[in-house]
């Protein structure tokens, strides 16, 4: 009886060795050990991919890599948010953040550095605010609000830079104390800063930038401020200019 089984199972063991070869070739061959490897592979991106799902996002560090992403390929790259706002009223939605104004202020002097005019403006901190000032006097014939050829190609390369940033930006002219002659176009210092902020703010629409700045015209009411140390010629200049003023909100 010990013999009748002992055949029994070898025969059933070939049969299995048989039918383990024919699945074998049937399905591309292999050893049988790559199956146990791929469940154990399977497991651990299973496993990996819990772990990940239980992380907390890094809010700063992801703006900061969707921002140099943004700026690169020239298109907007959404902030997830963690969780809306508790209350959702204009407040709430004006003070939600942009791009961090540390991490944008190098990024656009890199950009900017390589355009005739644009390398020629100042870029700086203004408490909270961050600050692109263009001279007036490269952008604009003397007394005129028209851009020269050469500023309405600068204008249109800040503005390739800008267009992706969810940050509010204002548009703001500033003009020198000198009394206007009376015989050109405006009747005031007041009146061709604002034109000159409006022209500015134009041309960065018409080239992608996809929001209407806010537009403001100071006249000369900052000179008092313009680098006081400095002899009155150097003041002139420096308060003859269009800010283009980046706040750390996004737009509304």
């Amino acid at each position: 009886m010990t013999v009748h089984l002992s055949h029994a199972r070898t025969a059933v063991h070939r049969g299995e060795r048989k039918l383990g070869r024919r699945a074998g070739r049937k399905y591309g061959g292999g050893a049988s050990w790559m199956v146990t490897l791929v469940d154990l592979v399977s497991l651990m991106l299973a496993f990996f991919v819990l772990r990940f799902a239980m992380t907390t996002l890094d809010t700063p560090s992801f703006e900061k890599a969707a921002g140099a992403i943004a700026l690169v390929l020239g298109q907007e790259v959404s902030v997830v948010e963690r969780a809306p706002p508790v209350t959702l009223n204009v407040e709430a939605e004006r003070t939600r953040r942009g791009f961090s104004l540390g991490y944008l202020e190098p990024v656009l002097e890199a950009k900017m550095a390589n355009d005739p005019v644009l390398r020629l403006a100042r870029i700086a901190r203004a408490g909270d605010l961050l600050v692109i000032a263009l001279p007036a006097d490269l952008l604009f014939p003397v007394g005129a609000a028209n851009l020269t050829r050469d500023a309405r190609s600068a204008v249109g390369v800040l503005s390739s830079a800008l267009s992706t940033l969810p940050n509010r930006i204002d548009v703001v002219g500033h003009a020198d104390p000198e009394p206007m002659s009376g015989s050109g176009r405006y009747a005031s210092n007041w009146q061709l800063s604002l034109a000159r902020a409006d022209a500015v703010a134009t041309r960065l629409v018409e080239t992608g930038y996809p929001r209407q700045p806010t537009v403001e015209g100071q006249g000369d009411s900052r000179f008092s401020t313009v680098a006081p140390t400095l002899d009155m010629e150097r003041r002139y200049a420096l308060s003859r200019r269009v800010d283009v003023v980046i706040f750390p909100e996004r737009a509304p």
